[in-house]
């Protein structure tokens, strides 16, 4: 079973069955799903409760489940850590956020992100994880400068939400490197 991971402000917890409906409310905002290169568009209820039900079933594995960021009990958005098979330009554990519009600019995913990685390189997932952003997302980009991952490499990547390929830029940190920056 994984844990609660506890921040200064927030409380990050694996999302439950009765999280799909805030899921939905947050995440059917083209803001925020143009970032992403799977989800549907739109996005509906049934797809926020199809993601959240799996989610739920594997919440015993850190790898296959999603947290929630909430503060003061209130779901912002999710982060994971998924292992890709599916992506050649990624190899191993990938990590993947999101927060909904209402709370971007004030700290919150790079505080979520940072106290998420700290569990997950604590639980020894593996000593490298991988990211990346579409190269017009520089405010997530600026979230993995922050918390110490470097740039490895820019890919192409079909985004379904946008319906195209558009640059990726491929990130990666380090166990070593996120301990420096965290010191």
């Amino acid at each position: 079973m994984v844990d609660v991971i506890r921040t200064q402000r927030l409380v990050l917890r694996p999302l439950e069955a009765s999280d799909a409906d805030r899921v939905f409310a947050l995440f059917n905002n083209w803001n925020v799903v143009q970032w992403f290169s799977s989800p549907p568009w739109p996005y509906t209820l049934a797809d926020a409760r199809g993601f959240v039900s799996l989610m739920a079933r594997n919440a015993h594995d850190l790898t296959k489940t999603s947290y929630a960021i909430t503060r003061d009990g209130v779901l912002m958005g999710g982060i994971d850590i998924r292992i890709s098979d599916s992506e050649p330009h990624r190899s191993g554990p990938v990590l993947g956020y999101w927060l909904g519009e209402n709370y971007w600019g004030q700290g919150h995913m790079t505080e979520a992100a940072r106290g998420f990685l700290a569990y997950v390189f604590a639980a020894k997932v593996a000593d490298v994880i991988r990211s990346g952003v579409f190269a017009d997302n520089v405010a997530s980009l600026r979230v993995q400068e922050k918390l110490g991952f470097a740039i490895e490499g820019e890919t192409e990547v079909y985004a379904k939400p946008r319906g195209g390929v558009f640059r990726n830029i491929d990130t990666m940190l380090t166990r070593a490197r996120f301990g420096a920056q965290s010191a």
